[in-house]
């Protein structure tokens, strides 16, 4: 028969493990909810972190730029990202699909159009950085929502000063160009969705487009994308502004002084 000693200890034992000896105090309790609260808080933005260092890996390491072929700029702002690229090409003809009477103005002096994807209210409501409002800001990076495209009738001359240039062969541009126009949202009848008494200036258009916004996949990452698309080494991921330049080569320092045309808003940054 076992010792009724020793049940008594086990049993103490057990009752120890499961209450404790000291019940936590006022000031235990806060210091573990505060605990808890930062690792709550530090969790996703080290996720978010690690997930864009491991997205800076480079893909189609293999590419050089083109000796002969078609150049494309790639713009990276604060607030948007854009693809530069001529109005008219062996490949497209983009009045085509955005034919004058898209716009407010004459536009039969461009020569090249700057296209953007981006988060519908923040691409509506941010022309500018001065333009930014927290809210806007939030619900764009922490909400998946509804994107537009941007479109601008313009001249090579009023970004020389900005981004990066890259000249591409002709199949490398046909695919580019296969990927921006999906994606283009159409009506039943294939018409382009036009955004009513909405734009930066006389020369530009918004238009639906398909797809959704959040923090992995912005509108720098649509410009990564169509890079990686047309065989353009970048990075695998680049949902931050200038990320996809990580890889490209440097241009030359010289630069023409230009002022930007009033009637285009600025060239219309983003």
């Amino acid at each position: 028969m076992p010792d009724k000693g020793v049940e008594v200890q086990i049993l103490s034992s057990a009752l120890a493990w499961i209450v404790p000896e000291k019940l936590p105090t006022r000031r235990g309790r806060f210091r573990r909810w505060i605990r808890r609260l930062g690792l709550l808080l530090l969790t996703p933005p080290l996720v978010y972190g690690s997930i864009l260092l491991i997205g800076l890996f480079p893909v189609n390491r293999e590419f050089e730029p083109a000796s002969e072929g078609i150049e494309i700029r790639i713009i990276s702002t604060a607030v948007h990202a854009d693809l530069i690229v001529p109005l008219v090409s062996e490949v497209i003809d983009w009045r085509e699909h955005f034919p004058h009477s898209l716009f407010a103005a004459d536009t039969r002096s461009a020569t090249h159009i700057a296209i953007g994807w981006g988060e519908r209210n923040f691409f509506l409501e941010t022309p500018t950085w001065a333009d930014l409002t927290a809210s806007t800001a939030i619900q764009a990076l922490l909400w998946p929502s509804d994107t537009c495209m941007h479109v601008t009738m313009t001249r090579a001359e009023y970004w020389r000063q900005q981004g990066r240039s890259v000249r591409i062969s002709s199949e490398q541009y046909r695919e580019l160009v296969t990927y921006i126009l999906g994606y283009l949202r159409r009506d039943a009848q294939q018409r382009l969705i036009v955004v009513p008494e909405i734009t930066y200036g006389d020369h530009d258009v918004f238009l639906e487009a398909r797809g959704r916004y959040h923090a992995l996949n912005t509108c720098n990452s649509w410009v990564g994308r169509a890079m990686d698309r047309a065989g353009i080494c970048t990075p695998w991921l680049t949902p931050l502004p200038k990320t996809m330049f990580l890889w490209l080569p440097a241009e030359p320092e010289t630069r023409i002084n230009l002022t930007v045309h009033d009637d285009l808003h600025q060239a219309v940054r983003g």
